[in-house]
């Protein structure tokens, strides 16, 4: 039955707490979510504090928390909290390498002695920069208005006579819907692509890569896309044979 797990990742997500076994909460953050509303990817470390309540009848202990992460790092009051005193956790958010909307998600685990509980928090916000998100999200111009988030792709190491596959995405930022196709000096490379792509949409390419007949080691195949006719910078598929 798929209600009960959906309703579990809902409480996750939300920071709603659920009585596992009957054991009641025993925090309540005042505010779960934190909004931090704009800031610039190089403004430096943004510093938010979630408050938290004891709502037991017992002395609370943060025991830990963790972060989806490593550019939120916490840090917590490690001292017990008395029923109906305060603790809090502290949440270093580096946006250095984020972008567009955030929700970044941190788990709280305490204890009264008796039981540990869990609570979700969130800090909210948006991260600006001086290029646009497409140019973040696919960095590499393949050519004048079909970007990439590969400038290579990195093949797994295969035992010979596999078939690696990979895959990575385009981006069309022009205004006019292209043609796409293939080429490689190899006839060990195969690809699927789509056969265009409209403006302001992404586009998932598989390659592949036949390692029959090849030797041992380390392996660098060409491989472009093209575009209307005219081919991109060479996507040099890299692998290896053992």
């Amino acid at each position: 039955m798929k209600f009960p797990f959906i309703f579990a990742l809902i409480c996750l997500l939300t920071g709603i707490e659920v009585s596992s076994e009957g054991n009641p909460r025993i925090l309540r953050f005042e505010s779960p979510v934190m909004e931090i509303d704009t800031v610039r990817y190089d403004g430096g470390t943004v510093n938010v504090r979630f408050v938290c309540t004891n709502i037991c009848d017992k002395d609370v202990m943060i025991v830990d928390v963790h972060s989806q992460c490593g550019c939120a790092k916490p840090s917590f009051s490690r001292e017990p909290i008395r029923p109906g005193g305060h603790g809090h956790v502290d949440v270093a958010l580096d946006p250095s390498h984020l972008f567009a909307e955030q929700n970044r998600h941190l788990t709280v685990i305490a204890t009264n002695g008796d039981y540990r509980k869990f609570n979700t928090i969130t800090v909210h916000g948006y991260v600006a920069r001086d290029v646009t998100e497409e140019e973040v999200r696919y960095p590499y111009e393949l050519l004048p208005g079909l970007r990439s988030d590969a400038k290579a792709v990195g093949m797994r190491l295969s035992v010979r006579g596999e078939v690696s596959v990979k895959e990575f995405t385009v981006y069309n930022s022009a205004e006019k819907t292209m043609s796409l196709g293939w080429e490689s000096g190899s006839r060990k490379v195969r690809a699927e692509i789509p056969q265009t792509i409209a403006p302001g949409a992404s586009a998932r390419i598989t390659v592949s890569v036949s390692t029959a007949g090849m030797p041992d080691g380390e392996y660098e195949l060409p491989f472009r896309l093209v575009a209307d006719g005219v081919p991109s910078a060479d996507i040099p598929l890299k692998g290896a044979v053992k």
